[in-house]
């Protein structure tokens, strides 16, 4: 007699199983493709907002020693992006009719601004530059203006019409989105840089400062940012 070999049985493979492997396995490949995408977006609009502190430095350091060259003394801000000229320089006190040698000042301010802007490694960087006038918190009713509102307002205008009528073609400098980049406004003694109880620190409050905005990422990549930051944050 022959002997039968006995078979073995091979259970069928499980299709189901093997399915919901290479949906997973498909899913993962796409999850790591988006999170990829998440994290280079995000180092180069972070890489965009660290160059744009950089490039303000640069650019509020160029004006600095172009103005010294001038005899024109101002101070910088480099954390809050700010070129800064004293009261006394450009107005007498409580008035804000521009004084003859303030309008040298400004002329040769208008000067390097237009140079700085004008120069490549500035070129379409900023967005918005704020001409602001800022005052001591002594009240002031003069019979000219009834408070430091209209006075700080007042003498930031000014600033920009000198500086735009011995400069014409600043008024007309668009930024990326072609939006005109020059801003004015008074905050009268709401900002104060220093104590006002003291003479030496109401001198340093008034003041007409140049505020740079730099050109930002996109909003879709700050939304990125945004996002990225508040799933590390968890």
């Amino acid at each position: 007699m022959r002997r039968r070999t006995p078979q073995i049985d091979t259970p069928a493979q499980d299709n189901f199983t093997i399915s919901i492997s290479d949906l997973m396995s498909g899913l993962l490949a796409i999850f790591i493709l988006v999170l990829s995408y998440f994290i280079l977006n995000f180092s180069q609009v972070t890489a965009q907002l660290t160059q744009n502190d950089v490039t303000r430095a640069e650019l509020l350091r160029f004006m600095q020693e172009e103005l010294e060259r001038e005899g024109i003394k101002v101070t910088i801000d480099n954390e809050h992006g700010i070129l800064r000229i004293s009261e006394g320089v450009l107005f007498d006190v409580g008035l804000a009719d521009v004084k003859p040698q303030g309008r040298i000042v400004i002329q040769k301010l208008g000067g390097v601004l237009e140079t700085a802007l004008e120069a490549e490694q500035f070129k379409g960087r900023v967005e918005t530059i704020f001409i602001e006038g800022h005052t001591d918190n002594v009240p002031i009713n003069n019979g000219i203006f009834p408070s430091n509102w209209e006075l700080s307002t007042k003498r930031a205008i000014n600033t920009w019409l000198t500086m735009s009528s011995t400069n014409p073609r600043l008024p007309w400098f668009p930024n990326n989105k072609r939006e005109l980049i020059f801003s004015v406004s008074g905050y009268a003694d709401t900002r104060p840089i220093a104590d006002n109880t003291t003479e030496a620190g109401r001198r340093e409050n008034r003041r007409i400062d140049i505020r740079f905005s730099m050109t930002p990422p996109s909003e879709k990549d700050m939304s990125i940012v945004k996002f990225m930051r508040k799933e590390l944050a968890r």
